[in-house]
This record gives C-alpha cells, sequence and structure tokens, in this order.
C-alpha cells in the first residue's frame, strides 16, 4: 500500500554532502562535536552517543544493573505498561526482574498512585514517555526518593521536557535516554544519546558503551588509570558493548540541529492543525499539546464510538492515511514477554485497544497535515 499520508515524508539531505565533505576529520570529531552542540543547547549535564534509542536503554539499564549490584540492591525495575518493547528488552537483558505498572485512565504514561501501591522490593523505576506525553515526574521522583530507588527515563520520543517551573526532566533522573531515529524530533538518522548528570555515570555508561574498557583517554588522557603498554586501550573492566553512534551519523545530527527550531515549528504547527480540525468530533478524542514544555512524538486519537483500531486501520486503509498502535499495546500481551506479569493492564489495555497515531513529522506538508485531518473526522465520524 502506498499512503497517500505517511507517518513520515523523506528527510531532505540535499546540502549534507557538502557539510560531510568539509566536517569529516579525525576520528571521533563528528561525534565529540555532536554531544557538544547537544550539551549547550539543552543544558545536558553529561552525554554519551549512542548508535540508537534502543542501545541507551541497555546502556543505561546495564549500568543502573552495576550500581545497584554495586549497592547490595535487587535488580527489580518498574515499567510502564505501554512503552517501547525494547524498553522491555533492555531490562531483561540487564538482568532484572520486570514489574509492570498500569498506565493512569486514560492516559499514556505510568500511574504514580499504581506505583505507590506496588512499590515494594522495586529498585529501579522505568518511567517512559511515551508518543512526547510527559509522565508525572515531580509525583514519580518524590516515590523514588522515599523508597531509595533509581530513576531511568525513557525520553526517546520527547525533546526539551521542562516542568513548569522551568526544570528539565532530566534533572528528576539519575539517567536518561534518547533516540536520533529518522522520524523522531531529531534526526542523526539513526543515534541515540544517555544522559546522566554526574562524571562517575557518565564513565560508567561511556565504558559499556565502547566494549566495556577502562582507558579513558578519549574522554580526558588525565583520567585514564591504564598502565601504559601494548594493552592499553585492551584492558576491560566490566562486560559492555560497541554501541558507539558511527562519525557518519553524528555528522548528519549535526547538520540536522542546525536547522532543528524550524523543524519544531513545523511539527507543532501540523499538531495544531490535526487538534483544531478534530478536537470536536464525537467519535474521537483528540490531546490538547501539554502545557509542559517539550514537543510530541506523533499525533494520538481514541475512538469514542465503540470502533476498535483495527476498524479504524480497515476503514483508512483504501483512503492511504497511514496510522499506526501505541508502540505494539501492552508489553505482557506481547508474545515476547509472555514470562511476565501475566495481569491484565486495564488501564492500559483500554487506550491500546481504541487509540492509535498519525504522523506530524517536519516532513509532512501544513495542506497534506489538513488534508489527512479532513480525511480523519469524515472516515471515522
Amino acid at each position: 500500500m502506498n499512503y497517500r499520508y505517511p507517518c513520515t515524508g523523506l528527510i531532505p539531505i540535499r546540502g549534507f554532502g557538502a557539510f560531510l565533505e568539509e566536517q569529516i576529520g579525525s576520528p571521533r570529531q563528528n561525534i565529540r562535536l555532536f554531544a557538544d552542540e547537544l550539551r549547550r543547547k539543552y543544558g545536558f549535564p553529561y552525554m554519551t552517543l549512542v548508535n540508537s534509542g534502543s542501545s541507551a536503554n541497555l546502556v543505561a539499564a546495564m549500568a543502573m544493573a552495576e550500581k545497584l549490584r554495586n549497592a547490595g540492591k535487587p535488580l527489580t525495575a518498574a515499567i510502564s505498561a505501554l512503552t517501547f518493547p525494547t524498553t522491555v528488552s533492555a531490562m531483561i537483558l540487564a538482568g532484572f526482574e520486570v514489574r509492570i505498572i498500569d498506565t493512569e485512565p486514560g492516559g499514556f504514561t505510568m500511574s504514580p498512585d499504581l506505583l505507590e501501591q506496588e512499590i515494594a522490593g522495586i529498585s529501579l523505576i522505568v518511567p517512559t514517555h511515551l508518543l512526547g506525553f510527559p509522565a508525572d515526574m515531580a509525583r514519580i521522583g518524590d516515590i523514588a526518593r522515599g523508597h531509595g530507588c533509581l530513576v531511568l527515563q525513557d525520553a526517546c520520543e520527547a525533546m526539551e521536557l521542562l516542568d513548569p517551573r522551568q526544570r528539565p526532566y532530566y534533572d528528576y533522573g539519575d539517567m536518561t535516554t534518547l533516540s536520533f531515529y529518522h522520524p523522531h524530533h531529531l534526526s542523526s538518522y539513526g543515534g541515540g544519546a544517555v544522559v546522566t548528570l554526574n562524571s562517575e555515570d557518565a564513565m560508567l555508561a561511556d565504558s559499556i558503551c565502547h566494549w566495556g574498557r577502562a582507558c579513558k583517554c578519549h574522554i580526558d588522557p588525565a583520567l585514564c588509570t591504564v598502565p601504559h603498554g601494548p594493552a592499553h586501550q585492551f584492558t576491560y573492566e566490566r562486560t559492555g558493548l560497541n554501541a558507539e553512534i558511527s562519525e557518519l551519523n553524528a555528522c548528519f545530527g549535526r547538520w540536522r540541529l542546525r536547522t532543528f527550531d524550524e523543524q519544531e515549528r513545523h511539527r507543532k504547527e501540523n499538531y495544531d492543525i490535526l487538534f483544531r480540525r478534530l478536537s470536536g468530533v464525537p467519535a474521537l478524542k483528540a490531546y490538547p499539546h501539554p502545557e509542559i514544555g517539550g514537543s510530541l512524538f506523533v499525533f494520538p486519537l481514541t475512538l469514542l464510538n465503540g470502533m476498535t483500531v483495527r476498524d479504524a486501520y480497515e476503514r483508512l486503509l483504501p483512503v492511504g492515511v497511514e496510522i499506526r498502535t501505541l508502540m505494539g499495546g501492552v508489553c505482557n500481551e506481547q508474545a515476547a514477554f509472555a514470562g511476565l506479569d501475566r495481569r491484565r493492564f486495564r488501564n492500559a489495555h483500554d487506550m491500546a485497544e481504541h487509540s492509535f497515531f498519525v504522523g506530524i513529522h517536519q516532513t509532512i506538508p501544513h495542506d497534506d497535515a489538513r488534508a489527512m485531518a479532513e480525511l480523519l473526522a469524515d472516515t471515522l465520524r
């Protein structure tokens, strides 16, 4: 099916060739510069660039596991019932027992009330800012502090989250993950990041990302304690991965970052176009843009007339509108995670059964967003 209105269009690349030729230089030059530019723009204290948001989750999960083992605490992670599958996989691969927390009624993110009811024995809380909707980090942060839990925020579908006092969301957790996958806010055509608040956690994430090696010369030679010799770069202090972002991807991310504010304006305008047209349609629930800072990844809709996502898909397929489910729905309803808690998480299940999203990507022209809104209104009412 060639969708007339896909979730994303083609990312422009005109001009990148010249930028690449000018900027490609010594090894890791663009990786270092991309991290520096992101830190300056968003105030991130420390950042480890990786090759995807999924890798960011795995690196962060392994780092959290090491910290908890060192503290003599159990590896028990609380995740949201609605999250991306590799967020769940990262916890399992890092050795965590996974416990699922239902979402808020009629919402996309972890319920703090239900988290508080099930907090006993949990050592790591993993809220997901699904579709860019911010979880209630003020309350989740309070719960974490009150029970001595670490916090790993999955912000792969979010950018620039600020609370009402302009406090950045990454400040509410120990680690935060980002994704630069091409349909997301900022594209490096494949990439991600682990944001940390202190140098110790940054060194830990960096070591895991680079095979578990002990050498720190690529960060600061003054920090490196590995003895000089032929095995200097082949000394390993922990289990690790090879998850660093490539120079080419980092260079593309730098190039896209130059026009990011313009891209974000276009994305938010597409959201507003859809919201203005669809918020008054009786059969649909459209969600206003959160008052909190940041921008949403996509435009979600919930069906109010008894239709399921499958019904909407069958109706919209012939008119060429591409829709997607909420990241596969409730995580324990997927065969991959059949070994997890088998309870039925009603809030998340109801949202997944009757909610879907369409694209608002910056590559979608405003006229196409308007036409898509009309098709959604006419087809689903």
